[in-house]
């Protein structure tokens, strides 16, 4: 078997020199030793790194070539910002000078700024803004916000500084030149790190406009967050145009060697804190399915290629099919699997090992969730393992499907940053990823930014090649938790993971959001699978008041820096309510209705068409049914037939027709469920859970 260059990734770094020894002693060809980093790569075969894998102190061995990346893009002191916050992308070619991204209104206005009723949902244009004037906390100065990503125009008038006019923000900075030695490398087969002094582009000449973008939302003068943050550009993406650029593999180990030789800034007598915004993530492309016109390939998943499913820790194939069959819809039905993805998210312990290594070092790192509306479980959760087995250039090979991609996944400690929509109630983004991996939700449907040198032409810049568009995708999420917490980090001496972590969980606003496309709640498991109902909220320059706190101390987490300051302070645990009982009447109005005579914790019905019945968890509801011809099931979705039945809390009689049906709520998840007659889809109603 020909060999090819693989990635080793250790568990413990202390292991790392007896390791290194080993490895020579077995003749293993070294092909660069990274001692920023827990990764060595070496050349083997196939066999050799599958052995390889069995060693306990071996977290992964991954091939060199398998590393891919794409844009995570959908193309479809105190400051004010005000304006016109637009939920939508403007039609003109010119326009108001004061717009503003609807993202800065969303997160950083007051509940009735948040629901202003004039907002729309795309249906009307003139609708989609709201004028109106926010306050946001600080302005990330003496902050260091660096972009990974596609090469960043230099010139933008969006990195001028407001508080120096004329003076930008953006540091052309050397990464190779200044940091090469600090990064090393042991080069034993012709293989070096890129040097040479780097080209950042201007406006014009610059093809990529993803990063500017991104950009933009987290620190652009007119768009962004933190607008006087110091603005850094990493391309992972896309080379400059002087031919470097650092891919996935080494991005990780300049920023450690950035964080770690950054002087003090003299202005605080501190460094500054280094927030990273990583709004890509690692793909596998799928089997190629022919060319285009223009010779470019297709990939494409479709439902032949799948060989096995691995699903909570039970093998399917033909020969063993889920409960809906072995079928593109039966699959995707019982597992959660997509088919028609030109790609699919890729995991990689070795990224993980080096972005668990960056917090540590003291960096904050912020990545979007992806775009391929899949689920992200936890560590440890039953879906974390799961994986699909495809055919693919005549060979088998499997992925998992559920970890998100990388360099954000669950298991290196990256901020998971998903879609808000931009629809009046606030829905997840149809796109997102989504589920318990995910950390927060931000807006990231039409976001308004600066985009390089096409689009509309923004009067407040003046010509000169500056110009905005909106574009849509967790691509556009990210930045917004990015920004929110340089601002958050403006004037502290120390600001690190933990401390972004912890002012997300303390700042969020929880419970607010409705994840299903159709306006279904937050609790139906068909879109939330666990998402925590979160999303980002900046805060407020008023003093504050209630549970938040900072306090001095040290660290518990087991990581290995000290920890000058967190918000440590949780919440008071709600009073639970005292639990009740509900009892009704329940008839029938032909095939077309069920009648309710009784009272839920909010309305007293009489003889009513299918009410919505409310209630809180805990609460036993008592339906006395005498509707024959007609029997009554509780549900969690509004289906027809004895499927989907709850099976939370305690409930009997399911089916009755001439007796009761009682379901005592204890232990049920808050959401919306449904009562419904077995035969007549009519004769349906919500019964709402808080």
């Amino acid at each position: 078997m020909e060999d090819k260059v693989y990635i080793v990734t250790l568990y413990k770094r202390e292991d790392l020199e007896q390791f290194y020894s080993e490895m020579e002693l077995s003749n293993f060809p070294l092909v660069m030793k990274r001692p920023m980093s827990r990764n060595t790569h070496y050349r083997m075969t196939k066999e050799q790194a599958e052995k390889l894998r069995q060693d306990p102190r071996v977290w992964g061995v991954e091939a060199e070539d398998s590393f891919h990346v794409k844009r995570q893009v959908i193309n479809n002191e105190p400051y004010t910002i005000s304006g016109d916050f637009w939920k939508d992308a403007p039609v003109a070619s010119t326009v108001n000078p004061d717009l503003r991204q609807w993202g800065h209104l969303h997160c950083a206005g007051d509940q009735v700024q948040r629901r202003k009723g004039n907002w729309g949902d795309g249906s009307n244009p003139t609708t989609e803004f709201v004028n109106d004037t926010i306050e946001v906390y600080k302005n990330g100065r003496h902050v260091d916000v660096v972009i990974v990503d596609d090469p960043v125009s230099w010139d933008s008038q969006e990195w001028y500084s407001q508080s120096s006019p004329g003076n930008s923000r953006f540091v052309q900075y050397q990464w190779f030149n200044e940091l090469n030695t600090a990064v090393g490398s042991i080069d034993d087969d012709g293989q070096t790190l890129p040097t040479g002094t780097i080209t950042y582009l201007d406006n014009l000449n610059t093809p990529q406009y993803h990063g500017i973008h991104v950009t933009g939302t987290a620190a652009g003068r007119h768009y962004g967050w933190a607008n006087e943050a110091n603005i850094y550009n990493i391309a992972t993406t896309d080379p400059w145009v002087s031919g470097q650029s650092l891919g996935g593999l080494l991005t990780f180990d300049y920023l450690r060697a950035f964080h770690r030789n950054k002087s003090v800034n003299p202005e605080t007598g501190f460094k500054n804190p280094t927030i990273t915004n990583h709004s890509y993530g690692g793909i596998h492309y799928m089997p190629i399915k022919g060319t285009d016109g223009e010779g470019n390939n297709i990939y494409r998943l479709d439902f032949p290629d799948l060989v096995a499913v691995h699903y909570q820790n039970v093998f399917y194939d033909a020969n063993n099919p889920g409960p809906s069959g072995w079928t593109e819809a039966g699959v995707e039905f019982d597992f959660g699997v997509r088919f028609g993805l030109d790609t699919y998210p890729a995991y990689s312990s070795s990224i993980a090992a080096d972005v668990q290594d960056a917090i540590d070092e003291g960096i904050v790192v912020i990545g979007s969730a992806g775009n391929d509306n899949l689920l992200v479980a936890e560590v440890g959760d039953i879906n974390y393992n799961n994986y699909l087995v495809i055919s693919k250039n005549g060979e088998n090979f499997s992925f998992y499907y559920n970890r998100g991609s990388w360099p954000n996944t669950p298991d290196s400690g990256s901020i998971i940053v998903g879609a808000l929509s931009d629809h009046s109630d606030f829905r997840r983004s149809t796109y997102t990823m989504f589920g318990p991996g995910v950390d927060v939700f931000a807006p990231g449907d039409q976001i308004l930014s600066s985009y390089g040198n096409t689009g509309f032409v923004d009067a407040k810049y003046g010509g000169g090649g500056n110009y905005y568009y909106a574009i849509q995708g967790t691509s556009m999420a990210s930045p917004q938790v990015c920004g929110v917490i340089a601002c958050v980090a403006s004037g502290k001496e120390r600001f690190v993971q933990a401390d972004a972590l912890g002012y997300l969980s303390q700042q969020s606003v929880y419970g607010d959001m409705t994840f299903d496309a159709f306006g279904g709640t937050f609790d139906d498991a068909t879109c939330s699978k666990g998402s925590p109902n979160k999303y980002l909220v900046i805060e407020n320059p008023r003093p504050v008041v209630g549970n938040l706190q900072e306090q001095t101390g040290s660290r518990t987490t087991g990581l290995t820096f000290p920890r000058v300051s967190t918000f440590n302070r949780p919440a008071p645990a709600p009073v639970p309510p005292t639990s009740q009982t509900y009892t009704f009447s329940v008839g029938n109005s032909g095939a077309s209705h069920y009648t309710f005579t009784g009272t839920d914790s909010t309305t007293s019905h009489s003889n009513a068409n299918d009410p919505t019945i409310n209630c809180n968890a805990g609460d036993t509801l008592v339906f006395n049914v005498n509707a024959s011809g007609h029997p009554f099931f509780v549900k969690t979705s509004a289906t027809t037939g004895t499927g989907n039945q709850v099976s939370t809390g305690t409930i009997t009689g399911q089916g009755s027709v001439n007796a009761a049906v009682t379901w005592d709520t204890t232990g049920v998840t808050p959401g919306t469920y449904y009562y419904i007659c077995q035969f007549h889809s009519g004769m349906v109603g919500q019964i709402i859970i808080s």
